[in-house]
């Protein structure tokens, strides 16, 4: 199994931060390789079980399921029900921690995969990864503005 982790240090407040990333279905507002994302069903975006709809960039549709919402850990899970990836088993993870005084946070993304293609595993842990310090640099100037 495959497995990707990244965390680092945005300026912003722990809450602050977690108020973004725990809108589950509002990713397209920051996020920079997804056009558009909705719920599926109408489900809650903090309901377990409910599904994200995302369309990227370049027109592919991503569908990912909340497998955990977690406020008082600030953290929340998910996996691929459907990627433009052959990537099988993806689960990630999210997690928000204070630090210092309380204006900046640290932000741990996680992810575990299994690639369907022998030898492609490093391939697929730099997209993974690529897409993860992406999307973490995009909150950060996000939560500027």
């Amino acid at each position: 199994m495959a497995s990707v982790e990244y965390s680092a240090v945005l300026n912003g407040s722990a809450q602050q931060t977690w108020q973004v990333l725990r809108q589950f279905g509002g990713i397209a507002t920051w996020h920079p390789a997804i056009a558009r994302s909705e719920m599926e069903d109408g489900r809650s975006e903090r309901a377990v079980g409910a599904i994200r709809r995302l369309v990227l960039t370049d027109g592919a549709i991503l569908r990912e399921r909340l497998l955990s919402m977690d406020e008082t850990d600030m953290s929340l899970s998910y996996q691929f029900e459907e990627s433009p990836l052959p990537l099988d088993n993806y689960r990630a993870q999210v997690r928000v921690l204070g630090a210092d005084d309380g204006s900046r946070c640290v932000v741990e993304w996680k992810a575990t995969f299994d690639v369907r293609e022998a030898g492609t595993t490093a391939h697929f842990e730099g997209v993974i990864n690529e897409l993860i310090i992406g999307g973490h640099n995009s909150l950060a100037a996000f939560l500027q503005k």
